[in-house]
């Protein structure tokens, strides 16, 4: 029901606080045919199991009837907002069905007595079957067993009826226990599978943190699948487009702490290292850096006292430039060179000139490709909706 109204509510676009009211309207109509079930307090069940005097007694099949209807109603205004809960209707379905079931037990064995011989067989009367159904429904709805047998134990103060009191209460607490148990076992169950997608989204692809923070934030920015169309995009921007402009240079006479303040300074993780020339002559990172402290560390020298040059001279491969791009790059290209060699960031230069790498005019990694497609794509879509 829950689920119908807020399909309505989609579809007619009605706003929410309407529904409470038509709610309450549908109710009302059912009520011109069912009077009984609207709430009086417990007359309501007193009218069920035919205790007050000079009331007449409703049918077997009148009882079953406003079993459903209540049913009905009752998720009618929980569906539409209105204000309840489940405690007096429980007690009615409850009181109207074991009513209903001993008015049909009485009624069947009046009439084979005859045939069967059934006189020593004692069958209690329809209102007691009506209060074990009221204590087993509350029990089973509300989940309160201990609540439902010292509730009707006290309505009645007749130890006869605590057997079939346990027994029922018991039977119905234990049967919506089991569907309530395997229902939060199916939410666990789907949340961690969930949480594992989720997982090997993010450790698949790691470039797009960035992006996935901004939708857990705010859906407003997530776009659908087929408006952003990664590879297209990464073939027709350009690195010029995605790159960085602001970067960290150090020469080999940098020292190496003064590298670190620079790269801390831009919120940089990595450095170019440039010539006099400023052309393109190695690449320095931070891991790089830590490496080379510690062995600094072991050689008994000064951290302040370590140059770049001294990095490099001990171990090349660490400042060798493995890879480059240029502004005209498109980045499908650059990415495929930083898989190439397993890099997350790579110098984009001018021009490349004779044996050097030419001017460092910015920086490229995988966080900026991701920023600069999810943008255009954003871009290309308000565009599309006239919004440019």
């Amino acid at each position: 029901m829950v689920v119908a109204v807020a399909n309505i509510q989609n579809v007619t676009g009605l706003p929410r606080p309407v529904f409470p009211v038509l709610g309450s309207l549908a109710v009302g109509l059912i009520a011109l045919a069912y009077p009984e079930i609207l709430y009086w307090g417990f007359e309501n069940v007193d009218t069920l199991l035919e205790t007050r005097p000079f009331i007449r007694g409703l049918s077997a099949d009148l009882l079953l009837q406003l079993v459903g209807v209540k049913i009905v109603a009752t998720a009618l205004c929980r569906a539409a907002g209105l204000v309840g809960g489940y405690y007096a209707p429980s007690l009615f379905i409850g009181a109207a069905t074991g009513m209903a079931y001993g008015k049909f037990i009485n009624f069947a064995i009046s009439k084979s007595d005859s045939m069967l011989n059934l006189s020593l067989l004692e069958v209690a009367s329809p209102q007691a079957y009506g209060l074990v159904g009221m204590a087993a429904t509350l029990a089973g709805v509300c989940q309160v067993p201990l609540t439902s047998v010292l509730l009707l134990f006290e309505l009645t103060q007749d130890y006869r009826i605590v057997l079939p009191l346990l027994g029922a209460v018991g039977m119905s607490s234990w049967v919506t226990s089991g569907a309530v148990q395997k229902k939060r076992e199916e939410k666990v169950l789907s949340g961690a599978v969930q949480k594992k997608l989720e997982e090997k989204v993010l450790s698949s692809d790691s470039n797009t943190t960035y992006s996935s923070e901004l939708c857990q934030v705010e859906n407003s920015l997530c776009l659908d699948e087929s408006v952003v169309e990664t590879k297209e995009l990464k073939e027709i921007v350009f690195v010029s487009q995605a790159m960085r402009t602001r970067f960290v240079t150090v020469m080999m006479t940098t020292l190496i702490s003064q590298a670190v303040s620079l790269m801390l300074a831009e919120k940089q993780s990595c450095a170019s290292i440039i010539d006099d020339d400023h052309l393109l002559i190695g690449f320095l990172t931070l891991g790089d850096i830590q490496e080379f402290a510690k062995l600094g560390r072991a050689r008994n020298k000064r951290p302040h006292e370590l140059l770049v040059s001294e990095m490099c001279t001990l171990n090349g491969e660490k400042c060798r430039v493995l890879c480059t791009a240029t502004p005209a790059m498109d980045l499908l290209s650059a990415q495929t060179v930083m898989d190439r060699h397993s890099v997350s960031q790579i110098p984009v230069v001018s021009e490349q000139v004779e044996d050097h790498n030419g001017h460092v005019v910015g920086l490229l990694d995988r966080e900026c490709i991701s920023v600069a497609c999810r943008a255009i794509a954003i871009r290309r879509y308000l565009g599309s909706m006239g919004m440019d």
